[in-house]
Parts: structure tokens; sequence; C-alpha cells
């Protein structure tokens, strides 16, 4: 088969792989990164989308969170403003991205492996990264839409290094593009940075001054956006088991995490959004079987290092070149250079994985097979691509909505808080509200500095007209984290509960931090009405109907420019 039937033959697969996502909807992040998420609604705010995060902030003006991701967020504006709220045109960018990438992943690998076998090795590389359950989550969910993103600038332009198409400078500026635009996608980005200096350095060494130049020009431009305009730092949140430990305490947790990664390539069934456990001792279990199983891994990794280098093989480089990708790639989720917001997850092995097929590829062109031995093999891997294949189906299936896979997962990984919560939010959408209330429970139990649990345990005990026991829970979520919608379930609470001059300083005192916020200026302007101070409340409404131009603020807006009541409105 010719390279162009290869690539057909990846794009084919990709789709019947994937088809079954199409038609997933929001879930999970996607509602406070897309759907809630007003500045994300018009691509008019592109440049504010480089002066903060992703989140939305419930309308204090700008983008929230910890990361610096504006090329994602102006994806999501594009997308949205082109085709509103359908999930599915999210979905089929981010498949379509990933089928792309499997395919620069089939072209850079017929670079490295020269031989008369060297496109069908490339296609089945190529393909298992197309098709593994483990990358299920960085394609199927919206809020990864990240992990796609930034590997394709990155290997977009790894790949015109390798292909050696940096002959002029218009396509060194475009390598420069390539590298800054995966950075702006993504913090990973920086391990192409690294990748393709390494590859220069093995491979390249007569251009590698001037790429060495346009890396570093992409990371200065990237560190001048994030660090000088946009103010984000490194920062941790503290919410998650493993962000609460210390340097020497992650350590204990490292070998389970490598073991984690390796099983799940292996062995891809138990695969759970939510992943907080943390070892907490020096347990035969939990640390030294699976620090052995590491070892004995590397030792096979190093030793297959030494043996090419002993055989003075050519393969040596290449082989050396994907063992430190890998390398790379999953130190950088070891939870030691810096605490991250889950213990694992399966769409950061998206990078790692790669060097893992590389050394893969270069361990089966050192060996020489009879026709018996290939037909067996081939029939073996036959087995293990449609296997393979058939898991992310199923996996995909599971993303159909959030009460589908918080159920799933659940069952897989236990005790998570935002798996609870997120769990309890469904349950609660579909009317089974002490169903919820126990998972919101469980949630503040085991994330108790936590805010969107509380805030959804006080919707839950307010419905119960619990009101004051609900004051407290919206006070919590406050003190907490500041959270928009505790601010509005607790000036609601103040307007129909309390007195319409609690409502109205406390809504004034929101306003400060969340000047963009909607309802709570709904709910000054009925405040405003309720204190007879005409001016006041249209005011208000006005403002609420031009920041969220509902049906109910229309209302509110018309009836006050007429003057007439708002009763039972």
């Amino acid at each position: 088969m010719t390279k162009k039937g290869y690539i057909c033959l990846l794009i084919i697969l990709g789709i019947i792989i994937y088809f079954n996502a199409l038609f997933n909807g929001f879930l999970w992040d996607d509602e406070e990164q897309v759907l809630n998420n007003v500045l994300v609604h018009s691509i008019a705010n592109f440049p504010q989308f480089f002066s903060g995060s992703t989140f939305n902030t419930g309308g204090s003006g700008s983008l929230g969170g910890l990361y610096y991701k504006p090329l994602m967020t102006t994806f999501f504006s594009l997308i949205y403003t082109l085709f509103g709220a359908n999930s599915f045109f999210f979905h089929f960018f981010q498949i379509g991205l990933h089928i792309l990438n499997s395919i620069f992943i089939f072209l850079i690998f017929r670079y490295f492996f020269n031989s008369s076998k060297k496109d069908f090795t490339s296609f089945v590389l190529a393909l298992f990264f197309l098709i593994h359950p483990i990358n299920v989550e960085a394609v199927a969910y919206v809020s990864d839409f990240q992990e796609v993103l930034f590997f394709f600038f990155g290997i977009f332009g790894f790949w015109l290094v390798v292909s050696k198409r940096l002959a002029s400078v218009k396509n060194y500026f475009l390598l420069f593009l390539l590298m800054l635009f995966s950075l702006l996608s993504k913090e990973s980005g920086a391990l192409f940075i690294f990748i393709t200096g390494l590859y220069s350095l093995l491979f390249s060494k007569k251009h590698l001054k001037t790429i060495l130049v346009t890396l570093f020009c992409s990371i200065s431009v990237y560190s001048i956006l994030r660090f000088v305009i946009a103010g984000i730092y490194f920062n941790k949140h503290g919410l998650t088991p493993i962000s609460t430990l210390t340097f020497f305490e992650r350590l204990l947790s490292v070998p389970k995490i490598v073991f984690f990664y390796l099983k799940t390539f292996i062995y891809p069934i138990n695969l759970s959004i939510s992943q907080h456990w943390v070892v907490n001792s020096l347990s035969i279990s939990e640390f030294y079987i699976p620090l052995i199983l590491c070892l004995i891994v590397f030792t096979i990794f190093f030793g297959f290092l030494y043996y090419l280098h002993f055989k003075r093989s050519s393969s040596f480089k290449i082989y050396l070149f994907f063992l430190a990708w890998f390398l790379t790639g999953i130190f950088l989720h070891l939870q030691v250079v810096f605490p991250l917001d889950m213990t694992v997850s399966e769409r950061w092995f998206y990078f790692p994985i790669i060097g893992l097929l590389g050394m893969l590829g270069v361990v089966f062109f050192q060996f020489k097979l009879n026709i018996i031995t290939k037909k067996v093999l081939l029939i073996i891997l036959v087995l293990i691509i449609f296997f393979l294949g058939i898991r992310t189906i199923i996996r995909n299936s599971n993303w159909k909505d959030g009460l589908t896979l918080y159920s799933h997962d659940e069952l897989i990984t236990p005790n998570s808080f935002d798996l609870e919560n997120n769990l309890g939010v469904e349950l609660f959408r579909a009317g089974r509200f002490n169903e919820a209330e126990a998972h919101f429970l469980a949630s503040t139990k085991i994330a108790p500095s936590w805010w969107t649990n509380w805030n959804n345990l006080g919707v839950i005990v307010e419905r119960k007209s619990k009101i004051e026991e609900a004051k407290i829970y919206y006070q919590k979520a406050i003190d907490n984290g500041q959270y928009y919608l505790a601010y509005q379930n607790l000036a609601k609470i103040y307007l129909y509960y309390d007195t319409p001059d609690m409502a109205k300083s406390f809504c004034e005192e929101s306003l400060k931090k969340f000047p963009n916020n909607a309802s709570l200026w709904t709910i000054l302007a009925i405040s405003e009405y309720k204190l007879k101070d005409q001016n006041k409340a249209l005011l208000a409404a006005k403002n609420a109907y031009l920041l969220e131009p509902s049906q109910q603020n229309a209302l509110i807006y018309s009836r006050l420019q007429q003057n007439l009541s708002l009763e039972d409105k």
C-alpha cells in the first residue's frame, strides 16, 4: 500500500472508531469553559482570552483559573460563534485534530524507520496512537481540546524539522509560530520545545543553532504574554489530595503513578476521569510492588539501549531519542516538578505514548522474522487492534452525558470529591434529589475546602425549605472560593426570605467582585423596586438586560420602564 493509502486508512478508521463520540454532549468543565462562559460566546472578545485563564468567573469581567491556554479559548470561541452551543461541532473539530495528529505521527515515524517495511510499521504505530483507549479522554472530552491542540501545533512544528523543510526564513518563522501556538494551547507545549532541541542535537547539528534560537524566541514571546500581560504564574489550588502533600510526601506516589500509565497502556480496562488516590505509606501493595515492577520495566528499556550501543546499531540514537521522549513526557506528570489537579489522568499520556510507540518500533526492526512468525504476529496484531478499537468505542459511549459517565466512573474510582459532586448534579437534574444530596454530602466530607459542593448542598437544603442551613452552606462556598453561584443563591435568599435592605446591601457588595453578573443586577433591581427607589431599580434592570437579554430580564426592565408592578414576575 502507498503512503497516501495508509493516510486514507487512518482517516477512515479514525472516523469509524470515534463516530459515536460525535453525538456526545457537554459535561464537567465544558459548562464553565464553554456553555456558561459568556466571553467565549463571541470572537470579538478575542483580546481578553490572552489576559486571563479559561474559566467563567460569573461576571467578574475576566477569565479565571490556574492555567494559561488562550488558544484553546480562542478555538472554543470560533466554534461557538459559528455553530453556537452545539456539542457536535466541538467534537467534530476535536476528533479531526486527533486524526491529523495520527497522520503526522505516521509521517514522522516514516522518517525514523528507513527500510522496506517502514510504511506498514509506521502505520501500525500511528494506528495504536489513533485508537488506543487511553486517549479517549483527550479526544472525547471538549474541555480537553487543549491536549489535541497543543499536540497538533507541536507535532506540526516537529515534522518541519524532521522532514528537513527549514531551508528558508519563512519556514523558520512558521516553526516559531507553531511552537508558540503549542505553548499557548497548553503549558505542555514545552515538551515539544525540548524534544525538537534534542532531535536537532542528535540528528541535525548543522541547523542546531538556528533551531535553538527559533525555539528560544517562541518561549520568550510566550513568557511575555503569560507573565507580563496576563500575570498568570504557577499556582496550585490545594484541593486535590496530591496537591496538599509536600515534595517528599509526593515521592511515595511516583512508582504507582508510573505503573498506572504502563499498566493502562497494556490493559486499558478500568478507565476513569477522576483519579485522586495517593500513597501514604511504604506498603507492599501500594509502594514496593509498583516500584519493583517499574524497575524491571526500566531495566528492560535501558538494557535494550545498552544492547544497541554494544552492537553499534544505527538505531541506537533513534531508540535513545524515543526513550527520552517517553521519560520527559511522563516525568512532567509525576507530581515531582509541580503538584497537578489530579494524581494521574489518561489525557496526560497523550504525549508520552509516542515515545513508547517509537521504542517498540525500534525493537521490531531489530528482529528478522520468518514467514510463519510474521503471520502469527500479524494475527495477534489484528486481534489487539480489534480489542483496542472496540474498547475505545465503548469508552466513547461512557462519555455520552454526565450521568452516564459519572455513574460508570464512580464505580472505578469511588471517593473522588469532584466525581461525587458532579454525579450529584446530574442526579439533581434528573429529579433524584435524595440521591443527589447523599453525593453532595460525600463530596463535602472528602473536600471540605472546596466551594462547588457546598453551594450544591445549599441548593438541596433550600429546596427542602431549610433556609438557615442553606445560608450556612452558601456562605461556606463563598468563604472557600468566592464562588459566583453561591453569591447569586445567597442574594436570592436575602431577597425572598429576609428583607430588601439585606438583599440590596449584599448585591451591591457582590457586584464589586462580579460587575458583569446579570443575576445579581436582576436581584438588585427587584430589591430597589421593593424599597420604592424607581430610578435605581430601572438602572439595575437595564444593566441586567444589557448583560443578559433574557426574556425574564426584558420583562422586568420593560415593566419598570412603564412603572408597572413586578409582583409575581
